[in-house]
């Protein structure tokens, strides 16, 4: 018998003829706009990998693309403050949204913000 991963959310249907059904713990939860959509363990894992964190840990800053082009869009009108205060965030975590979900320009703009951070402290 397998057992989820820890720190996995499982969902227990109930089906037509009475039966329960466990729904796929591989599902990506968008941290702004609140919709879901199927993954595989796989994908996930390899997302992580690929920014040196764990799967569960990638997941948990997942943004999907429509929202992602909007907090960018914001991001350049308002700046970076401003969009982590639309969002009631605080800039770490916005730095880990735009560089787990995006490529290009605004992953370097997070980078820079850290530097400066960094310079400051």
């Amino acid at each position: 018998m397998k057992f989820p991963e820890l720190g996995a959310i499982i969902y227990i249907v109930k089906m037509k003829n009475g039966k329960t059904k466990k729904s796929s713990p591989n599902r990506l939860t968008c941290q702004i706009s609140g919709e879901t959509r199927m993954s595989n363990k796989t994908y996930i894992a390899a997302k992580g990998d690929k920014h040196g964190v764990t799967g569960n840990v990638w997941a948990s800053f997942y943004i999907n693309k429509e929202s992602y082009k909007e907090l960018v869009d914001h991001i350049s009108d308002f700046g970076f403050a401003s969009a982590a205060d639309k969002h009631g965030i605080d800039k770490d975590r916005l730095k880990k949204w735009l560089r787990y979900n995006g490529r290009g320009a605004f992953v370097k703009i997070a980078n820079n913000i850290e530097k400066e951070l960094k310079i400051a402290a």
